[in-house]
């Protein structure tokens, strides 16, 4: 039985391609939750296999998520957006990520769907990118978004250095439908008006109940770890390659002001 007709596990794949200045692309299979984050304890109830703030195979701990950590969760995106954006949500939000799995997280990404008074229509996205081996955290707010029913575009400027295989003078074209039986996200890096790259993650939902978290735990054991292991794995790759690397843009700073 389901814990919420509203919060779903979501299973499918990542993809990465590069095209400059040469090709480069891999997929792998993932899964991710999706959850009210108001709603945390009623969601991860104690029991044998998943906990809250507390070790357990799966595990949600605040200090891994947006904000400051003497605030929940909820209240944190809530106070981030208005500061951002001047906008008080009346919506529930709903977190698209990854958990504690074996207590370890690290989220490439998590996306913060808010929606709107009447729980129908999303208002605005925020998504927090962290980095690696910096482990920054940066979020952008997706508000100015183009919907026509089906997608939600938007196109902003690269301001948070993700990649040292990638230069901060791209713009940004993301696309995400809604999150219902199937969700994709497609985030664009342009350069000179031409296409470098894009991540496409391409999701089924299922259930979340015990029964489908056992199941994608175990078949996709050390989910987190196995993300980090891959980056480094095709950072590597590209490295082999020749592809140039960039100085983080704080290390830049840090050399033109060296006397």
């Amino acid at each position: 039985m389901s814990l919420s007709v509203s919060d779903y596990i979501y299973t499918g794949t990542i993809r990465h391609r590069r095209f400059v200045p040469f090709d480069h692309f891999f997929s792998y299979r993932i899964f991710m939750v999706y959850f009210d984050i108001s709603k945390v304890e009623q969601i991860l109830k104690k029991s044998w296999f998943w906990n809250v703030n507390k070790p357990s195979i799966v595990s949600f701990y605040r200090e891994d998520y947006h904000g400051n950590q003497e605030q929940s969760l909820d209240d944190a995106v809530r106070s981030t957006i208005y500061q951002k954006t001047g906008r008080i949500l009346k919506g529930p939000i709903r977190i698209l990520t990854h958990l504690r799995y074996f207590g370890y997280c690290f989220n490439p990404v998590s996306f913060y769907y808010c929606f709107d008074q009447s729980d129908q229509n999303v208002e605005l996205i925020m998504a927090e990118i962290t980095n690696t081996p910096w482990k920054e955290r940066h979020s952008y707010i997706v508000s100015d978004m183009r919907n026509n029913k089906s997608n939600l575009t938007a196109s902003f400027g690269k301001d948070f250095h993700v990649s040292p295989f990638w230069g901060m003078d791209h713009q940004y074209e993301w696309i995400f439908t809604n999150p219902e039986k199937n969700l994709v996200v497609n985030m664009k890096n342009i350069k000179d008006q031409n296409k470098v790259f894009d991540a496409t993650l391409t999701l089924e939902r299922k259930a979340f109940n015990l029964k489908n978290l056992v199941l994608q735990t175990l078949s996709l054991p050390f989910m987190t770890v196995r993300i980090v292991f891959r980056i480094h794995w095709q950072a590597l790759k590209l490295w082999i390659k020749g592809a140039h690397v960039f100085d983080h843009p704080n290390e830049i700073k840090v050399k033109v002001e060296d006397p």
